[in-house]
Parts: C-alpha cells; sequence; structure tokens
C-alpha cells in the first residue's frame, strides 16, 4: 500500500527517543475473569485493530520525511494456555519492520491476563483504550450475536489533521496571543537543572533493555479510597489530578531522602501528558492528540503542603484557562525547523524530567456492555481491573500511570531496574500510596 500519512511532530519525536535500551513502548494488562476463547479473540483483535491505521501500519522514510506506510491488519497475539512454563516476554517494538502494536494473552484456570504493547509513536493512552474498548465490544458480539452492543463510528478523515489540532489559523494566532506568559515557563525549562529521581550510571542507547521489561509493580485503592480522593479534592476546591501531583511530589522527596539524595535547592520535575481533543476528535482513529506540560518544585518548595496544593492548583489552572498546553507541540514545531532539531530534542545529554505522571482518568465509563458488580462483562468473562503503564526513558527512570475504573483507583509504577531496584521502586510506590491515604483521611 502506498505512503499515506507523514509523522507529525510528536510522532516523530516519540520515534527517535525509541531506542534498544529504553523502548518507547506502553503497556495497558486487564485482568479477567473467565477465559478467553481464543477464536473468539483473535476475530475481535482483527476486527478492532482494522479501524486504526496507524495501529497496522510501519514507519519509512520517503524524501527525507518520516511517513506511515498502512499495511493489511494482521494482529500480532501471543497466546498462553497456562500449561506453559513461560510468560510472555516482551521487546522493543521497531517501527520500520514491524507494526507498532502487539496483544499476550495468558489464561489459567478461571482467569485471562492480557497485556496490550503499542508505540507511543502511533497513539496515546486514551486512544487505545478506545481500541481495547472496542476490540471487547467485538469479542462480546463474537461471543454472542445476539448481544445488544454495536462498534462507536470511527472516521478516517480525521488522520489527515490529526497533527494540526483542529485548529484554524484565526484559533492558532488567538491561542499564540494568548501564550505570551508562557514564555516565562520555556525559560524555565531550558535553564533549569532537574534532577535524576535517584543518581546511576546512565545506560547507553545501544544497551539492552533490561530482561524484566517492562518492570512494572502496581497499588489498587479500595473503593472507599478512591472515593476519599474525590471528596477531598472538591473540600480543598482543586482537581484530583492537583492532589494527587501535590502527593507525588511530597513522595518524591522524602522517597529521595530514604535513599540518602538531599538537596534542598535541586528541581525536580513532572512531566504531565495532556488530552488535547477536540469534542470531534472523539472519533478519530488511534493517533497522538496529546501534549505535555512540566511542573517543577525544590525541596524547600514542600515544607508546607497545603501552600503547595494551593500553588499547583493555580499552575494547572493558569496553564488550563491560559492553553499553555500547546506550547510543547509549538516547540516541537520550532525544532524540526533545525537539521536534526528533534532528534537533539528527543536524545538529551542530560536529564531534562525527573519522572511521568499521566492520570487516564476513568476508563470505560460510558461503555453499553453490561455490568457485573459494577465491572464490565464480555461475553464470557468480566474485566476486574486495569493497569496503564507509561512508558520510561533514558534520563527517566520512572513513570506513574493512573487509571479509574469500577469506582477503584489504580496507579501503576514503570520503572528502570538498572537505576532504582525494585525493592526502592516499592518504597516509593508505598510512599506515594500513604501519602494519599493521609490526604484522603485529613478533615
Amino acid at each position: 500500500m502506498p505512503l499515506a500519512y507523514p509523522l507529525t511532530h510528536f510522532e516523530e519525536l516519540m520515534l527517535h527517543q525509541d531506542s534498544n535500551a529504553f523502548p518507547t513502548n506502553c503497556f495497558v494488562r486487564m485482568r479477567f475473569r473467565g477465559r478467553f476463547d481464543e477464536t473468539g479473540f483473535r476475530a475481535a483483535a482483527l476486527t478492532a485493530v482494522a479501524r486504526h491505521p496507524l495501529l497496522h501500519a510501519r514507519v519509512q522514510r520517503h524524501r527525507g520525511r518520516y511517513h506511515w506506510r498502512v499495511d493489511e491488519p494482521e494482529p500480532s497475539i501471543t497466546w498462553c494456555d497456562g500449561t506453559a512454563t513461560e510468560q510472555p516476554s516482551f521487546r522493543r517494538l521497531d517501527l520500520e519492520l514491524e507494526h507498532g502494536l502487539k496483544f499476550a494473552v495468558c489464561l489459567h484456570e478461571d482467569e485471562s491476563e492480557l497485556m496490550v504493547q503499542f508505540h507511543h509513536a502511533c497513539c496515546d493512552g486514551l486512544a487505545i483504550f478506545q481500541m481495547v474498548h472496542e476490540l471487547l465490544l467485538a469479542y462480546a458480539m463474537e461471543f454472542d450475536a445476539n448481544a445488544d452492543v454495536s462498534l462507536p463510528e470511527v472516521d478516517l478523515s480525521l488522520l489527515r489533521n490529526r497533527g494540526s489540532l483542529g485548529l484554524t489559523a484565526g484559533t492558532f494566532l488567538r491561542l499564540a496571543s494568548r501564550q505570551a506568559v508562557g514564555l516565562r515557563g520555556v525559560w524555565q525549562f531550558l535553564t533549569r537543572k532537574p534532577s535524576h529521581l535517584l543518581p546511576h550510571r546512565v545506560p547507553q542507547r545501544e544497551e539492552p533493555a533490561p530482561v524484566s521489561f517492562p518492570t512494572v509493580i502496581a497499588h489498587h485503592f479500595e473503593p472507599v479510597v478512591s472515593a476519599g480522593v474525590r471528596r477531598t479534592a472538591k473540600r480543598e476546591k482543586v482537581t484530583q489530578n492537583d492532589l494527587l501531583i501535590r502527593d507525588l511530589f511530597l513522595a518524591l522527596e522524602e522517597f529521595r531522602r530514604s535513599q540518602g539524595v538531599h538537596d534542598p535547592a535541586g528541581w525536580l520535575r513532572l512531566m504531565i501528558p495532556v488530552s488535547l481533543r477536540r469534542k470531534h476528535q472523539y472519533q478519530a482513529p488511534a493517533a497522538n492528540i496529546v501534549s505535555s506540560v512540566f511542573l517543577d518544585r525544590r525541596a524547600t518548595d514542600m515544607e508546607d503542603p497545603e501552600h503547595l496544593l494551593q500553588d499547583l492548583s493555580e499552575e494547572m489552572s493558569l496553564i488550563k484557562h491560559r492553553q499553555l498546553n500547546h506550547l510543547f507541540l509549538y516547540s516541537l514545531w520550532a525544532q524540526r525547523l533545525v537539521p536534526r532539531g528533534l532528534q537533539r530534542t528527543a536524545r538529551p545529554k542530560r536529564c531534562q524530567t525527573t519522572v511521568v505522571f499521566t492520570n487516564l482518568s476513568r476508563v470505560f465509563s460510558r461503555s453499553p456492555l453490561p455490568r457485573q458488580d459494577g465491572r464490565l462483562r464480555c461475553g464470557n468473562v468480566v474485566l476486574h481491573s486495569v493497569e496503564a503503564i507509561p512508558p520510561i526513558a533514558r534520563h527517566l527512570n520512572a513513570a506513574f500511570g493512573v487509571s479509574w475504573y469500577a469506582k477503584q483507583m489504580t496507579i501503576t509504577l514503570h520503572h528502570d531496574p538498572r537505576a532504582v531496584s525494585t525493592k526502592a521502586a516499592q518504597e516509593l510506590l508505598d510512599q506515594l500510596v500513604r501519602r494519599i491515604r493521609e490526604s484522603v483521611t485529613e478533615e
């Protein structure tokens, strides 16, 4: 098939960031009660993937630009029936040789586990949950031809302008004029030197990924705590995201001190992905319609947790109202004008972000699938839990993912075991969990 779509600035950034040592790959881990039917699952996967061209495409360079070459959909599925002693292993997805999506299904006595691996150049987290939901719908329809569900509409034409974010020239100019205040933030981003989570030897791009890739731990909060997060945020007149970000900053500083790292003047920087979807773009096939914002704080900024919360809330409100979340994409546009500019941005020589924090919010909240005890029933299986796993990078050793499903909040921590041991990572996650519980119980 012919070359279909030039890569956007963000897609190309994700492509250049990718390496053997640090694959730019994300995951979704889902656990089900019941055993998937292999024939039905494979048919459903084909139905779902065929609706999203970038999930069955490879990258090719043509006339100095990278393009997506869309192939026939052939979902890659690893199937483990539970009798094998080895569990599925994961390796980097090479977009020049293969598609950026893989499924791994493991069946146990009366349970199933599904791991969805995807390259971040193909789509963002919200988009992969869109595709996964369609997979569940298609599976329910395969299992029961009379199932009272249908697949939502997908508008393939929206892929053409996915890099423009749906902005007209007039809207772009209005946004640019309102974002002059963001230039101060750009200067701070360039001049501040954020710290690694922990000091360590930084692996080279050509080194192999850890054998345990992805190395992930997770915590599933009880519904009462999850509801408490909502109540506490409302009481404090902040968003749930503001509250979680505050607690993460406090946990990071506490963790670093427990590991013998204390630098009161050093900066900790959070990268926070933010969706830029406009109403009509929710019908777009899987793609990256996303940007990032960055929050910097020092240990001295965390001495008063209440002030820290209000300060973060005000900064996030300013970003939202001034739409400063576009600045990151504007900077990528400028970098692309410079020869090899995006490559240098994607491969920094020093740390530029301490950790990633991405909140997928409530997943499958509007699904037409029937529910059992608040959880989706998909044919002969019931979705029990969901874990969103963001990627890490060369100088970025930890990424937190938050998702809400069936009134339960889940936090995952994807970490680089070469920099942060599993024991240390568990301590960090435990400290964040404790902070969140304390925030919920405070009156």
